[in-house]
């Protein structure tokens, strides 16, 4: 494991910024006193979360959240951030770090309910936020000593895991130099998965004066660190170098860009675990400016030249050149890109935000189209949504199916006629699992509980196109976050889960209504968690809608930040 070398030039600049002529150290604002109006909000809110951890406390109404007890909440946990003490920050932490445990024997169906009907999340995410406004004497040394805690370092230590694991959430963003120092050394000495967790927490506060530190991690040995320490890298600098915007960065910005390039390019151009090289990638091209380009030119060849590698890096890294530039070239040999940046290079202007289009690529389907979007993995899973709902009739308007303008159909008939089209133009050997959901969410063939690698062949296609799909019935309502969690708990759980390098690089997700069923069903809280997980997947998530867009626009914002499409079938 690599030492902290990036600490020290942090304190520099610190301690830099902290001798500002006539500056003040800041002092701890003092306790405020233990009168009666602190005790009774500490008792009241105390007594919340008895009700709370026993089930009397609800935070939706009729299917939906419950807006003004979340306010109400929020004003408890303000009364009590208020007061600065410790005591206080404990309580909070308490709420931070609530974990509901449905009852013992509980049926799924029940275990949803409880969590939908209480939303921790929500709890967890107000606590952080106003624990993050403390500054009190003890309040900080309390959070760090959560994480600096041995037992947190311990996998069999589950509970001091999960509490380091909220102190992180509470840290990022702290204002204090203390929680910014302690997520640095987090970041190198706690075990793999707390790591991950820190650079995040890291991330989510993401500055340009902790870039160098981030740079670090880039050469770290664990691959999730070096994941999420590039995606924290782009998301740091692109509010500076965005030229669709007109950005025109400084000479000291510059310099930074520069020096986070070209370790990100090594490990676009050499790291073996393609979601290092799909977030290097990533890094790079948010940052939107001319200088990403001939980068991902070079990362673009070496992908080309990885002939065992199976994913599906190299379309990546095509469409994020035409988006920066513009272009359509024809896929498959890098000679085109390299004929036109030294023909274009020494000129080219980003193009503004305002003048970017879309164009489709000549000659760029590698095996055909579903719902109009461009099949270009083999490696690939399929989330369909077989609730009630799609047995209503369509009369389709436009051509985006196999079925012309003007067909009359049913929602499952038209998916069930896709799917047999994608099942027939997929070559053999190419990688595929169906994920069904309604009510409750299942796989078409399943390895160990969850979603197998079964390859096409001449018996698969049987099953498929002779039985599975002609047997499925629309039905309950729709459980999209089950069958989400469970598509990408196999698509690359982990990088030291076994199948990490035998996953899938892509998902479809059909579906034509809102959540109504399953532990989830908040729109953004389901974004929340897929991009959340995604971000070390790098899975490209594509979604295909049908019925009233005020239900389903979601997906179009929850595809986009995953990498993929949004086709609205009218």
């Amino acid at each position: 494991m690599r030492a902290p070398s990036a600490l020290p030039s942090l304190l520099v600049l610190l301690a830099a910024q902290s001798l500002v002529p006539g500056q003040q150290p800041a002092k701890p604002a003092a306790p405020a006193p233990q009168d009666e109006v602190q005790a009774n909000d500490i008792a009241g809110f105390r007594g919340w979360l008895q009700e709370y951890h026993a089930g009397k406390v609800r935070l939706s109404k009729d299917g939906q959240v419950d807006e003004a007890a979340l306010a109400d909440l929020d004003v408890r946990m303000a009364k009590i951030a208020q007061w600065n003490t410790l005591a206080a920050a404990r309580l909070l932490f308490e709420a931070a770090s609530v974990d509901t445990l449905a009852p013992s024997g509980a049926a799924a169906g029940a275990v949803a309910d409880h969590l939908r009907e209480r939303q921790p999340w929500r709890v967890q995410k107000l606590a952080a936020k106003h624990l993050r406004t403390m500054t009190g004497d003890g309040v900080v040394p309390f959070l760090l000593s959560l994480v600096a805690s041995p037992d947190a370092r311990n996998a069999k230590k589950q509970i001091d895991q999960k509490a380091a694991a909220a102190a992180l959430r509470v840290l990022g963003g702290h204002p204090s130099l203390e929680a910014k120092l302690e997520l640095i050394h987090a970041c190198h000495t706690m075990p793999p998965e707390l790591r991950v967790q820190a650079v995040n927490a890291m991330a989510n506060d993401s500055t340009l004066e902790l870039v160098p530190t981030l740079v670090e991690m880039l050469r770290d040995s664990e691959p999730n660190v070096r994941i999420a320490a590039a995606t924290a890298i782009g998301t740091a600098l692109q509010p500076h170098t965005d030229e669709t915007t007109g950005k025109k960065p400084d000479a000291a910005t510059v310099a930074l860009r520069d020096q986070c390039n070209k370790p990100l390019e090594e490990l676009l151009v050499r790291d073996a675990v393609w979601q290092v090289r799909s977030a290097a990638a990533t890094a790079l091209a948010i940052q939107k400016c001319k200088a990403v380009i001939p980068i991902l030119i070079r990362g673009l060849d070496a992908e080309l030249q990885r002939k065992k590698d199976p994913w599906a890096m190299d379309v990546r890294l095509h469409k994020l050149l035409e988006g920066l530039t513009g272009q359509s070239v024809v896929r498959g040999s890098i000679d085109p890109w390299k004929a036109f940046w030294t023909k274009e290079g020494p000129g080219f202007v980003v193009r503004p935000a305002s003048e970017a289009g879309k164009k489709q690529s000549p000659g760029s389907e590698k095996y055909g189209k579903f719902f109009d979007l461009e099949i270009e993995s083999d490696r690939v899973l399929f989330v369909l949504d077989f609730s009630g709902s799609m047995a209503e009739e369509v009369t389709l308007k436009a051509r985006t199916t196999v079925a012309g303008p003007g067909t009359k159909t049913t929602k499952a008939a038209l998916i069930v006629a896709e799917m047999k089209k994608m099942v027939m133009s997929l070559p053999d050997g190419a990688l595929v699992n169906f994920v069904v959901f309604g009510d409750t969410a299942r796989a078409w063939r399943q390895d160990g509980g969850r979603p197998a690698l079964v390859k096409l062949d001449d018996s698969a296609r049987d099953d498929l196109l002779g039985t599975f799909l002609d047997s499925l019935r629309p039905n309950g309502p729709t459980n999209l976050y089950d069958a989400l969690d469970l598509a990408l708990a196999f698509g690359g759980r982990g990088l030291h889960d076994k199948y990490y390098g035998a996953g899938f690089d892509t998902l479809y997700v059909i579906t034509d209504g809102a959540p109504s069923a399953g532990s989830v069903t908040d729109k953004d809280e389901i974004r929340r968690r897929v991009r959340e997980t995604n971000g070390l997947r790098r899975i490209a998530i594509h979604c295909i809608t049908f019925g009233d867009k005020n239900d389903t626009d979601f997906l179009a914002a929850m595809a986009a930040e995953n990498g993929g499409r949004h086709i609205h079938v009218e």
